[in-house]
């Protein structure tokens, strides 16, 4: 087997894959494996054999994973007995608990809105890991996407055997008692180092120390988090193999200068690494790392005169990790930590041996993580950062030499020394500011990452495809990287042309709830507009109710949703009228797409919405036009026509959002925005003799809109209603979609249906939504 366990990881993911994702195409690709082995490899029969008993292993191992991966809860329970597996979060009002029925032995993703700032930090300092409680609640299952490529909660939390999600009535530390297992004790004890970094710690620091000494990163600002995805260097922030070997070897480093035997010492390695794990919150990072290192040891242990293949170590350590969670194959962190690993260690022997000067090797290395990582990247986050080559060179040791040390140094002596050593942590959190503060600056360039969009399933073979030949060109000519560039490079083109020029256009309704969002993509790249950014109404709260990263409907539905259509840039914001409901995204939108043009109302008075708008437009320089009916503007053969408002018009703000009129993809389209019955008749006043086949609903279709004087004037044949699942409003009203099913117009709803799109080519097109 020695040399050969990489190819039975292989044959292990496939076997995974084909039971778990797809049956045809995971065995078509196992018998291309043997193909390859039988004419390339040359393998012989006994091996040929061995890859199939692997692969029928695997399989029956996913089977078996399937047959479990199902809830016995009914969903009618309300009464609970659970044990609580994780440390608890607290966001605001809210609580989340990942617990374990003690009764039907099965997970469950707890919540339970806090009623008073006093309960708040009453279960904070009481309620921990190991806690068994008798509880109340009512279960709901997670919900599914409803816009195109967006996260699949459900999906992610079944991933981990979590079905459903438990609402708690209400939670008291009466019914509650203490569990004591050594698991459950190694949890707490993590849990109470994550708060006493946060008691103690000074702000800046107490986030990064918590992420590098205990992996939770909870603590850290969104916005902060988000700049060290944008420069590449995020995985700084997860223990990983840089963190457990530079633990590992101050250990034993240590224990040889105090007289240890290496003996003891690896023994006492072979028993701190699987509590590390555990303490550490046993992501897979550091699970492979720490697994990696076991295993190393134990070879060396058990076989001091065998020297450990690299390749051989991490292929096991996979193999072992799918066998025993074949579900983790699905989790992002398992995918970057394992790829990367093995990309490094498959290109240690026959690339990285080549850079002998520090500054070579570290870019080098670099490009083989960038590379090897990016379609993952670019399928889970539709980006990836340019500048992580440079990023990379200059944070890995500044946080392997420095920041990573001084933290664990600063821990071990202020456990030692109390607040003695506050003059020490205020000059590090000093330090840590300067460089979160430069993280922040550099990830503000425009040009430091590239966001191509989710790749079509056939761009994303290629790009997984492409990697073994970058790195095949790359050993055949190792002074001339620069030039292999041109492998991922051309894919990037290719993704990016087939996106941005398509000769389709799109017109999208993005489900954003109880509010209005509509892309609008012309074929070739003539055109990208957004009408309404949607947007969450905020109320004035406790201090204490704050969540640290509000939902803002901008920021968390329409940029993603955006950037997975691979669109960095806007040619026109429409934004229809000053609510909420149709603006409250704008900001967040702003920050992170290029706007060229704002249109908004010309109206005698904007609303405060409106002006703050306006005032971030100026800071930005993107020019702000104010409409009304008669403006128009020409794109291709397009031609957008503003009928609303209308000039000094003395009506509500609802009947003064600005109306939008294009004949796209053989079909006209009216764009509402939220007219009512008054700003409706002004409409049909000014445009009596206008063709509508499609019209967009005003105002969410409240009975107050969609008037029969306009169904009957304009005849529309499909009616697309943005609007919020079980909203309070009662959108649409009953009168409303009464009214349109007499006409017998197709309805379209948000709330029902999820996204609703339009594909069209020429003067011919297709309606498709997310939920049939």
């Amino acid at each position: 087997m020695r040399g050969k366990w990489f190819f039975i990881a292989v044959t292990g993911l496939l076997g995974i894959l084909t039971s778990l994702r797809s049956n045809e195409v995971g065995l078509v690709l196992f018998l291309l494996f043997l193909l390859f082995q039988k004419i390339v490899r040359r393998t012989t029969k006994k091996e040929i054999f061995l890859f199939c008993l692997v692969f029928t292993l695997f399989c029956f191992r996913g089977e078996i994973e399937k047959s479990w991966g199902k809830s016995k809860i009914t969903g009618h329970e309300e009464a609970f007995t659970i044990e609580i597996i994780e440390p608890i979060k607290m966001d605001g009002d809210r609580l989340t608990i990942r617990a374990k029925e003690i009764k039907i032995k099965e997970k469950l993703l707890t919540t339970y809105a806090l009623k008073s700032e006093e309960e708040k930090n009453y279960l904070f300092n009481n309620l921990s890991v190991g806690a068994v409680c008798k509880v109340t609640g009512n279960l709901e299952e997670a919900g599914t996407p409803t816009n195109e490529n967006a996260f699949n909660y459900r999906d992610y939390l079944r991933t981990q055997n979590i079905y459903w999600i438990l609402e708690l009535q209400k939670l008291k530390m009466d019914d509650c008692k203490k569990s004591i297992n050594l698991i459950s004790s190694l949890k707490k004890l993590r849990e109470e180092g994550i708060k006493y970094i946060d008691n103690n710690f000074p702000a800046e620091m107490s986030p990064l120390a918590s992420a590098l000494v205990f992996g939770d990163r909870s603590l850290i600002e969104d916005d902060l988090l988000h700049a060290y995805q944008r420069l590449g260097i995020v995985h700084l922030l997860a223990i990983s193999g840089l963190h457990v070997s530079m633990l590992v070897g101050t250990l034993f480093y240590l224990g040889l200068r105090v007289g240890i035997t290496r003996e003891k010492l690896m023994n006492g390695l072979l028993l701190f690494l699987p509590i590390y794990m555990v303490l550490t919150g046993a992501s897979p990072s550091v699970n492979r790392a720490c697994l990696m290192l076991l295993l190393f040891l134990l070879i060396k242990k058990f076989k001091p005169q065998q020297t450990a293949i690299g390749l051989d170590v991490i292929s096991f350590v996979f193999v072992f990790y799918i066998f025993l969670t074949p579900k983790s194959i699905y989790n992002i962190g398992f995918q970057l930590s394992f790829t990367v690993t093995f990309a490094l260690v498959l290109s240690s022997t026959i690339i990285l041996k080549h850079y002998s000067s520090p500054v070579k090797l570290l870019i080098a290395t670099s490009i083989v993580s960038q590379v090897s990582s990016t379609p993952i990247l670019l399928y889970y986050f539709y980006e990836f950062s340019i500048v992580s080559l440079v990023t990379n060179v200059v944070f890995i040791p500044l946080f392997s030499n420095i920041i990573l040390p001084a933290f664990l140094l600063v821990l071990i002596f202020y456990l030692i020394f109390g607040e003695a050593l506050n003059p020490i942590l205020l000059l590090l959190n000093a330090f840590i500011h300067f460089i979160n503060a430069v993280t922040m600056k550099i990830a503000e360039f425009p040009l430091s990452t590239v966001t191509l969009g989710r790749p079509a399933p056939i761009l994303m073979a290629l790009y997984i495809s492409s990697i073994p030949l970058f790195f095949m060109k790359w050993e055949k000519r190792q002074k001339s990287v620069a030039r292999l560039l041109v492998v991922p490079v051309s894919l990037f083109l290719i993704q990016f042309s087939t996106t941005t020029y398509s000769p389709k256009g799109v017109i999208t309704m993005i489900d954003v709830g109880q509010g209005d969002s509509i892309l609008i993509k012309l074929p070739y790249n003539k055109g990208t507009y957004l009408i309404d950014t949607g947007g969450t109404l905020q109320f004035s709260q406790e201090k204490w109710k704050k969540k640290k990263d509000p939902f803002d409907i901008g920021k968390d539905v329409v940029v993603p949703f955006l950037k997975s259509k691979g669109i960095t840039k806007l040619d026109k914001l429409i934004l229809t009228h000053g609510d909420m409901d149709h603006m409250g995204g704008a900001p967040a939108l702003l920050k992170a797409i290029k706007v060229k043009e704002i249109v908004l109302p010309d109206v005698q008075e904007s609303s405060t919405l409106e002006k703050d708008i306006v005032d971030i437009a100026h800071q930005k320089n993107i020019p702000v036009k104010f409409v009304r009916n008669g403006d128009m503007w020409t794109a291709g053969d397009y031609v957008f026509h503003i009928l609303s408002p209308v000039v000094s018009s003395d009506l509500e703000r609802n009947d003064n959002s600005v109306a939008l009129f294009v004949e796209m993809g053989g079909l006209k389209w009216l764009f509402t925005g939220d007219l009512e019955e008054e700003g409706e008749k002004r409409l049909i006043l000014n445009y009596p003799n206008l063709v509508v086949d499609v019209l967009k609903v005003g105002h969410h279709g409240s009975k107050t809109s969609t008037s029969e004087n306009l169904v009957q004037s304009y005849k529309p044949k499909v009616a697309m209603i943005s609007a919020g699942k079980n909203n309070r409003f009662g959108h649409p009203h009953k009168e409303v979609l009464e009214r349109l099913s007499k006409e017998k117009i197709i309805i379209y709803r948000t709330d029902e249906s999820g996204a609703i799109s339009y594909y069209f080519k020429g003067n011919s097109g297709t309606f498709l939504t997310i939920n049939p």
